[in-house]
């Protein structure tokens, strides 16, 4: 009766374990977050000139949220691999046979120890599996932050781009504004026609149409860095001027570079990882078609006090199962993830052929607008100056400089469209183009 008493007394006792505890999710901080937060003891950089690009990137990779839940799984892949590698718990069973009648008897024990050697046969490969899924779970983690560089640094040159194309649709809009100011004046004096009146409402419609257009482009760039850094929407981020770009450097060949893509990028070293990983999966199915046995010691006394101890086996018969499905779903998902490798490889190299084409083109495009706007500044500078003197009408000298305004963001919008297509090129890649020799 009382090892009964004790058998429910620890049944009991384990259910009460196994009780959760109180939890409370996380909270979010009251206030936003801000860049003084995020940067820390580096509070100094770019406290006078400005972040980089290059600081920008550098701060998104640490303050990314979405990165730090993602470094958070790579903890869960480590403990996978401490767990692949435990030796199953031995296994213990114990009985009483407790006599009802009779006379000269006694109560009946029987007890046994044993361990599933079909397990422990397959730890090598299950530990090779969870490294492999760690491994490409680190790549996965390279990759995302790879990713997040690129997307604040591109941002980052977008803004600079966006500003000085604001700057300039701003002072359009203004000269736009005073020139229909003045034909209007001159229209109510009988000077000019009313199609000359007409002509002028459409330019200053259009130029505060891109001005507005510019602005709004502007606060969604702003926006979406201050996200991608983790800090809030009412935070200021001061950004250093861009230095002159330089699209005149030769690159290599797609092909070139779709081999370099396949050696750096994070997430096509991940998918190998995770062929590894899948190959010691068909490993161990293999590994179960012919089960090792469980073995045990079992000692007992029976009711007559005559005591007994010996070995016992025990095993399946590989007789219809025989793990066939296990070893056909683990080679199924081996292929399944070589076909994904392979389209990977496949989309890789239509990105970089895209991204080259689009950098070509509108480098090319940036080219021919600059080549143009040196004689039209020339020009706009001259009628400046000319109406200065009164040679000619202000209206003149307003609509060539307007025209060399118009050249001026056509030729930055250009500039940013060739910066954006370089970094999707390098993005594609999986490493910066300067260090490309």
């Amino acid at each position: 009766m009382r090892t009964m008493l004790a058998f429910v007394s620890a049944i009991s006792l384990a259910g009460c374990v196994s009780s959760p505890t109180a939890y409370s999710p996380p909270a979010i901080a009251a206030e936003s977050t801000s860049l003084q937060n995020v940067l820390g003891d580096a509070n100094s950089v770019g406290a006078s000139t400005g972040l980089t690009p290059a600081d920008i990137a550098a701060i998104a990779v640490l303050s990314n949220p979405d990165l730090k839940a993602l470094r958070a799984r790579a903890g869960v892949a480590d403990a996978q691999i401490f767990a692949a590698g435990l030796l199953p718990d031995p296994t213990v069973s114990l009985g009483v046979d407790i006599p009802t009648n009779g006379v000269g008897v006694v109560t009946a024990l029987a007890g046994s120890i044993g361990a599933d050697l079909s397990a422990a046969s397959s730890r090598n490969a299950r530990m090779e599996a969870a490294r492999a899924n760690a491994r490409g779970m680190r790549q996965d983690i390279l990759w995302a932050e790879w990713l997040t560089r690129q997307n604040a640094y591109l941002l980052a040159n977008r803004i600079s781009y966006l500003e000085q194309i604001r700057a300039k649709t701003s002072r359009l809009r203004q000269l736009a504004n005073e020139d229909l100011s003045r034909v209007l004046k001159a229209a109510g004096r009988g000077d000019v026609s009313a199609v000359e009146v007409d002509a002028r409402r459409l330019g200053a419609a259009d130029a505060a149409d891109r001005d507005r257009s510019a602005e709004n482009q502007l606060a969604a760039a702003r926006l979406d860095l201050k996200r991608l850094l983790g800090i809030g929407p009412d935070q200021v981020v001061m950004l250093a001027r861009l230095p002159e770009q330089d699209f005149d450097g030769p690159l290599p060949s797609v092909q070139t570079l779709f081999e370099l893509a396949t050696d750096n990028r994070a997430d096509v070293a991940g998918l190998r990882e995770g062929l590894y990983a899948a190959n010691a999966g068909v490993a161990i199915a293999d590994a179960s078609r012919f089960p090792l046995p469980s073995i045990s010691i079992n000692a007992a006394r029976d009711t007559g006090d005559i005591g007994s101890i010996g070995p016992a086996v025990s095993f399946s018969l590989p007789l219809w199962n025989r793990a066939r499905g296990n070893v056909v779903v683990s080679k199924a998902d081996l292929k399944r993830l070589e076909a994904e490798y392979l389209a990977r490889l496949e989309t890789v190299r239509a990105d970089i052929g895209s991204a080259m084409s689009a950098y070509n083109i509108s480098k090319r495009q940036y080219a021919d607008v600059v080549s143009e706007l040196s004689g039209i500044a020339h020009q706009a500078d001259a009628t400046e100056a000319a109406a200065a003197r009164g040679d000619i009408a202000e209206s003149a000298a307003a609509a060539t400089r307007m025209t060399n305004l118009d050249k001026e963001i056509l030729a930055d919008t250009l500039a940013l469209a060739a910066a954006e297509a370089a970094i999707a090129l390098e993005t594609s890649v999986g490493l910066p183009l300067d260090s490309i020799e």
